[in-house]
């Protein structure tokens, strides 16, 4: 499956992330789960620990809340999937007929992703948005690209975005809102920077989130993304740095259910009227009708007329177009004018 290929509606991707917590039958439980909610993409995390991490680098304080490992490297290793599980997972995936996705963390993975599963998409995290090594291997390739932009200023965006752009102009890239906290708090989602985006980019936006609950993904749908991420997990009980939060996945579908829900009230750019609709629309319009008894020969005057229901009569709008003909035949008081009864 591809992303191309996927009917135009927001796309919804599981972000799985560590969550697996290092176990491939935890990985593979999770693909045939979330494949039931009616998600369209699950996206999982790739990284070597020794390629990512310096010797100075340390746990963001959720992390040290979230897991007693004694470094970021320890923490990173006990949750990395080997690469030959990835294979396994993408197979898993098509078979389940959901779209495998993965973020690469280090320049190695990222080929690895490309070359050997050959990922319909790319997916820049938050973290590596400025990383040169990889924006220059992904600008080479023609493939979609998503890129978070957590922590990013307008301008490193920009930055990114350009360097992406300058060998491949027509690339699809598709900018993710995002606020790199765990759990963000809604307070500080900031949704109107979506707005801000569409302006200076004119590309699609998706949002990343990372707030508990629903609320602010529909709200992120109702302002027109085209993709919504949601981190997911098994159990929030579970131990590990990101299961806290994240969405279970009994969740999941119900929450998928109400974003379809949102599109539907949305509907789209132009009105429609239903054939419910056009019924209350006669009743409820007026019609030119007789204030008085009209005898044939009589020429109309708008002391003859006035507005009342139904609305399937001669519209109040072409009253100045009524007035000075003659009346056809007699017509008593409080009936419809008709278009027949003039001469």
């Amino acid at each position: 499956m591809q992303i191309d290929n996927l009917k135009k509606k927001t796309l919804i991707i599981a972000e799985v992330g560590p969550n697996h917590n290092g176990s491939l039958k935890t990985a593979l439980k999770i693909i045939k789960q979330v494949a039931s909610t009616g998600a369209d993409v699950i996206k999982f995390q790739l990284a070597n620990p020794e390629d990512v991490y310096s010797k100075d680098a340390f746990m963001a304080d959720y992390q040290k809340k979230n897991d007693k490992s004694k470094s970021i490297i320890e923490m990173s290793r006990k949750v990395q999937l080997k690469k030959e599980d990835h294979i396994i997972l993408k197979k898993e995936c098509d078979k389940e007929k959901i779209i495998y996705a993965c973020s690469a963390f280090d320049l190695n993975s990222l080929k690895f992703l490309d070359k050997k599963i050959n990922v319909s998409f790319f997916k820049i995290p938050s973290g590596e948005i400025l990383s040169l090594d990889i924006l220059d291997y992904i600008s080479k390739s023609n493939k979609p690209v998503m890129m978070s932009t957590g922590m990013a200023t307008a301008k490193e965006i920009s930055y990114a975005y350009n360097i992406l752009k300058k060998k491949k102009p027509k690339r699809k890239i598709t900018l993710m809102h995002c606020v790199s906290s765990y759990p963000a708090l809604t307070k500080n989602l900031n949704l109107n920077f979506i707005d801000k985006l569409k302006k200076t980019f004119g590309a699609e936006i998706g949002y990343s989130d990372h707030s508990l609950g629903s609320k602010a993904c529909l709200a992120a749908v109702a302002k027109r993304v085209t993709v919504i991420e949601k981190h997911v997990t098994l159990s929030k009980k579970s131990k590990g740095p990101d299961h806290k939060s994240s969405m279970e996945i009994k969740i999941f579908k119900k929450f998928i259910q109400n974003i379809r829900e949102i599109e539907n009230i949305l509907g789209m750019e132009k009105k429609i009227f239903t054939n419910n609709e056009l019924g209350v629309k006669m009743v409820a319009r007026k019609s030119l009708v007789t204030a008085k008894n009209i005898l044939k020969g009589q020429v109309l005057k708008k002391k003859d007329l006035v507005f009342k229901r139904p609305g399937t009569g001669i519209s109040p709008t072409n009253l100045k177009k009524i007035l000075g003909r003659t009346i056809r035949k007699d017509i008593k008081k409080n009936k419809l004018l008709k278009m027949k009864d003039l001469i």
